[in-house]
């Protein structure tokens, strides 16, 4: 049994079976979701978890190699796009090609979130690069 760390044994399942350059999203309560597209609904209350924490949860398991958010989070929510900036470096796209490249995802990580924009589109990388 794990002692630290994400705990949410379908979450933990979908983070170790990621490979190089497999794209994966963490997203708001609200971000629409390609049919098909598999989500962990960690969700239990509009607020709860917030964006923040379970990314942070999520960096310390996996290696991330380029990240990218919508470009109107920097207006819209100026908290999470200084996340965004300083956790991943995220590059910006408008908010519907960030939503196109949701359809590409193995799986979306979906918090209870409940500002906009605090979405982010990560690509898994390796940890001896």
């Amino acid at each position: 049994m794990r002692t630290a760390g994400i705990v949410h044994a379908g979450l933990m399942s979908a983070l170790v079976s990621l490979r190089h350059t497999d794209l994966f999203a963490v997203a708001d309560s609200g971000l629409p979701v390609p049919a098909g597209v598999p989500v962990i609904d960690l969700g239990i209350a509009y607020g709860l978890p917030r964006f923040a924490p379970v990314l942070e949860l999520i960096l310390g398991e996996v290696t991330v190699e380029a990240a990218w958010g919508s470009r109107e989070v920097s207006e819209h929510n100026p908290e999470a796009a200084a996340l965004l900036a300083k956790k991943v470096g995220a590059q910006w796209l408008h908010h519907e090609e960030f939503k196109a490249r949701i359809a590409e995802c193995r799986f979306v990580v979906r918090t209870g979130e409940d500002r906009p924009y605090a979405n982010v589109l990560l690509r898994a990388g390796v940890p001896w690069l």
